[in-house]
């Protein structure tokens, strides 16, 4: 016998072979593949689709950080123009105070000018009078009347210069 001996048992059990391999492939491992390379395409997808989930979410990460920047600048700049507003109301406030105090100042200085002036017309007029009282007296005996009132208008004269 050889070793490598064909009979009619040996090709039917070759084409019994070759039909259990056809059909293991046509009914087992063909669905079993397609279904491998349906889970491949579906896991492949999943993957592309989680990478551009989270380039989306880096994007939306970098929008978000910028609009917190712009955020953070606006509303730094309100501060300020909000300090500056401050700065300005009270310099306003301190010159309107000191346009006020020099007002009442000044109201004060010429209402002490003007009793100063009422104070010393007063004076004059007393001394005036005085004068006047004091000459007719040293004059009583000694003048007539018409000497009396010429040297009293002399008086009055110079004492208006």
């Amino acid at each position: 016998m050889d070793l490598f001996e064909i009979n009619l048992t040996s090709v039917v059990q070759l084409l019994s072979f070759i039909f259990l391999l056809w059909m293991l492939k046509k009914l087992l491992y063909k669905p079993f593949f397609s279904m491998m390379d349906e889970r491949k395409k579906r896991v492949e997808g999943d993957l592309a689709e989680a990478e551009n989930v989270r380039k989306r979410a880096e994007e939306l990460e970098k929008m978000a950080q910028n609009e917190l920047k712009e955020a953070r600048a606006k509303s730094d700049q309100i501060v300020a123009i909000a300090n500056n507003r401050a700065e300005e109301i009270i310099e306003e406030a301190k010159q309107k105070a000191q346009r006020e105090a020099e007002k009442v100042l000044s109201t004060a200085q010429l209402e002490i000018e003007r009793q100063k002036q009422e104070a010393l017309a007063q004076v004059q007029s007393v001394a005036t009078e005085l004068a006047i009282s004091l000459v007719i007296k040293v004059l009583k005996g000694t003048l007539d009347e018409k000497a009396k009132r010429e040297y009293l208008i002399n008086v009055l004269k110079e004492y208006e210069k």
